[in-house]
């Protein structure tokens, strides 16, 4: 028995190295990218890896490398395995177009979180960041248009988590289901919006209004710009970052099973996902820093008490009813979670129509105007450049009452849209959605319609807006008493914003302009340079600023704050905070 069995033992030996020689043959992603040998005569050294490396940082155990990057793993040459590959896109500012040539740098890192994560390239004998890359997309994204690639997903992601595929693909976030529906910027429902409308399929009818021509390229990168900031399951879920021989799970395939907040920020990638829209458009965001701009803003308070996004807005990680992908936009009732105390105070007081951020949002910076006019984009002609330069602060929002008749802080700026032949609106407030839709499909966001003028030195006619989102966070110290009720005669809301344009088009300059909530309207004026505009070659005053023409951001109604009744008490009670919250003014 004994020699029977020693005489097997090399057999056995045998048939396992076989086992395993086979396995690598039948993986030629892994025959050539775990030798580093190979990968450095090959002229990529930065691409080996080992599938012990990928399955400790994705923690995925079964998965291989056709799993998720496709291509054909059974191919015996470069070009055959690499078919049909899915790899990070590099997206170029030329065109915004995809870069597929093979990557001559590593993934880097950098210590700056807006922007940790860029593509090297080798500039006199150094390694620096390459200044012609816009951002970098995942590869759940086409190389194409940027848009999510739904068949690679199924194929990828989708194979082993079918019932999250499914989920996500029909959520808010999966199907772009709130910005695709801004079809063009008279759409009747929704109305134009400072991001601009969903320009896929929209080109006959934008055209139809718009007094000049539409290239089919400026309207394709537009929409570019559009899928760019729309996600995929990746931008969620993955997150390289620097190997740490402490951390077998960090690597460049690290893998997060809930979403980190800062992938809700783009996570290093500029401002791309939420990282836009609350830091610039609505310029009250959470992380502020190096996110806002200007840039230096203050974060959140719950940034430094380690709070998440997904602690305050609900998901399936804590409701499964909601499905996979689908996050709440509403968190008012998640306050209660840790300050019940004050929500029950705040419940019984005066105040008790005042949402939690409408005391709590100071400082709003990111645009304070922004206009579409011709200009290039990414080089490539469009009438629809956007102006965004006017970056500022607004010392306080003002407060509106919403569809609720909740009292909310919004940041009024002037908007406008260039060469518009006919609006079909009538000037007044409107709401983005109807107040009876579920929390996850309505946003509280409002604009004003304030007409369809000319009169301007070329570009007419130009359709202007107020826009007014909503503000929710870099919540922190509780605004002042006057900072409301300043005004005690009509319990007007006045401030006064400064700004800085530095962008396309024009010299930097400086400039002003106040905003003004009264009793009879919601008005932008005394809009002003103070700094000679000078304009550069190929650009007109009028698409970079309208203002210089036109006083029109105004909308009738009552936007006043209610007045005291009793002001000597209230001049008594704002010095006495105490004595204010046993008489239930505040919590």
């Amino acid at each position: 028995m004994r020699m029977i069995a020693l005489s097997a033992l090399p057999v056995m030996f045998l048939m396992l190295l076989v086992s395993a020689d086979t396995s690598v043959a039948e993986n030629s992603c892994r025959s050539c990218h775990e030798s580093q040998q190979t990968m450095q005569r090959l002229g990529f050294p930065h691409f080996t890896v080992t599938a012990r490396a990928i399955r400790d940082q994705t923690r995925h155990t079964t998965a291989d490398c056709q799993h998720c990057h496709l291509g054909n793993p059974q191919a015996g040459n470069k070009e055959q395995a690499h078919q049909g590959l899915a790899r990070l896109l590099v997206v170029r500012k030329k065109g915004l177009s995809s870069d597929l040539s093979p990557r001559t740098e590593p993934l880097a890192y950098g210590n700056n979180p807006a922007n940790r994560l860029y593509i090297a390239t080798d500039k006199a004998g150094e390694k620096t960041r390459d200044a012609s890359v816009a951002t970098l997309q995942w590869q759940d994204k086409r190389a194409d248009n940027q848009a999510l690639d739904f068949e690679g997903l199924q194929k990828t992601c989708g194979a082993c988590h079918l019932r999250e595929f499914e989920q996500f693909v029909k959520s808010p976030m999966g199907a772009m289901a709130k910005q695709s529906q801004y079809a063009g910027w008279t759409d009747p429902q929704r109305g134009p919006h400072n991001c601009g409308p969903w320009f896929e399929g929209n080109l006959e009818k934008m055209q139809a209004n718009t007094g000049i021509p539409i290239p089919k390229a400026g309207h394709a990168v537009n929409q570019k710009v559009c899928n760019s900031c729309h996600t995929g399951c990746l931008d969620c879920h993955f997150n390289p970052r620097p190997s740490d021989a402490r951390d077998l799970t960090a690597g460049s395939h690290s893998f997060a099973k809930t979403p980190a907040s800062p992938g809700c920020y783009g996570n290093g990638r500029a401002n791309l996902c939420h990282a836009g829209p609350e830091d610039n458009r609505r310029g009250a965001g959470y992380y502020g820093g190096s996110f806002s701009i200007p840039e230096g803003s203050e974060p959140d308070v719950h940034v430094a008490a380690k709070v998440g996004c997904l602690d305050c807005h609900d998901s399936s990680k804590n409701d499964p009813t909601l499905g996979h992908g689908v996050v709440k936009r509403q968190a008012a009732d998640s306050c209660v979670r840790c300050h019940r105390q004050a929500v029950a105070n705040h419940a019984v007081s005066r105040h008790k129509k005042l949402t939690c951020e409408a005391c709590h949002i100071q400082r709003v910076a990111g645009y304070q105007a922004t206009y579409w006019g011709p200009g290039k984009l990414a080089g490539v002609a469009t009438p629809f450049f956007k102006f965004k330069g006017y970056q500022g602060i607004m010392p306080q929002p003002i407060l509106i009452k919403d569809q609720q008749g909740r009292w909310i802080p919004v940041k009024p700026y002037p908007m406008a849209v260039l060469n518009q032949r006919e609006a079909p609106f009538k000037p007044g407030l409107y709401w983005r959605y109807p107040a009876n839709l579920p929390d996850h499909q309505r946003t509280d966001d409002a604009w004003a319609f304030t007409g369809l003028h000319g009169g301007m030195v070329g570009n007419n006619k130009a359709l202007t807006w107020i826009q007014l989102d909503k503000l929710s966070h870099k919540l922190g110290k509780a605004r002042s008493c006057d900072s409301c009720h300043g005004d005690l005669l009509t319990g007007s809301q006045l401030q006064n914003v400064t700004w800085d344009y530095d962008g396309p088009g024009a010299e930097p300059f400086k400039g002003s302009h106040r905003v003004i909530a009264s009793k009879h309207s919601l008005k932008i004026q005394d809009i002003q340079a103070h700094d000679q505009v000078v304009v550069e070659a190929g650009f007109s005053l009028s698409a970079i600023a309208p203002w210089a023409y036109l006083d029109v951001w105004e909308v009738s109604g009552d936007f006043s704050i209610p007045v005291p009744s009793d002001k000597p008490a209230y001049a008594a009670l704002k010095a006495d905070p105490q004595t204010a919250r046993a008489q239930k003014i505040m919590h």
